[in-house]
């Protein structure tokens, strides 16, 4: 029986952390605009979240908790990358629009299998999903009753379903507008703000 309470509360830490511009966000964004199947970009980008949420939850936010120096170490690392995947939005940004007629060709020249791998990629080997899922939502979830550990995931998941949802419908709607090069252009500032502004939390809890 779901926990509506805490059920809310994952919804509610889900979507905070979800709904920001990360590498995953745009990828799926970007197929999206260019006719990828809808059903497959969210079922990714949901299951993918699901993942990492059971990974965190079973144990492995627990398991770094009692590591202090792994932990850390952990953090660093993710808040290095983040660092860097930020500069190099920042540099695309700085460097003049995105040439989008170009990349819709190349994206449309990729086959089916090369863009789920893409996808798959970036869903998996993301620091700012596995900081997101696995240290945040899978810690606050550990620390809570077994009672309330499953409404509490289905909350998180939920979050994602609706973000991801609202990512690919958005994109299907506004597609002239997602196709100017300079709304690519302030997508890529946004990423890159968010990603240092991130990094900067993540070093500030370690100092």
């Amino acid at each position: 029986m779901v926990d509506v309470s805490t059920f809310a509360q994952g919804f509610a830490l889900g979507l905070g952390l979800f709904v920001c511009p990360g590498p995953k966000d745009v990828l799926i964004l970007r197929q999206a605009i260019f006719q990828r199947p809808a059903s497959e970009l969210v079922a990714v980008g949901v299951l993918s979240d699901a993942l990492l949420i059971w990974f965190g939850m079973a144990g492995a936010s627990a398991a770094l908790s009692r590591a202090p120096a792994l932990q850390s170490a952990a953090l660093w690392l993710g808040a290095c990358l983040m660092v860097g995947h930020g500069l190099l939005s920042a540099r695309r940004a700085i460097g003049g629009a995105v040439d989008v007629a170009a990349f819709a060709s190349k994206e449309r020249t990729l086959t089916r299998g090369k863009s789920l791998t893409a996808l798959l990629v970036v869903s998996f080997f993301n620091p700012v999903a596995w900081l997101n899922t696995v240290l945040v939502i899978g810690t606050v979830g550990a620390t809570l009753p077994r009672t309330g550990q499953a409404s509490f995931a289905l909350g998180a998941i939920m979050a994602s379903l609706t973000w991801f949802l609202a990512l690919v419908t958005g994109a299907r709607t506004a597609k002239r507008w997602m196709t100017n090069p300079n709304t690519w252009r302030i997508l890529e500032w946004c990423v890159a703000v968010t990603m240092i502004a991130l990094a900067a939390q993540v070093v500030r809890g370690l100092l």
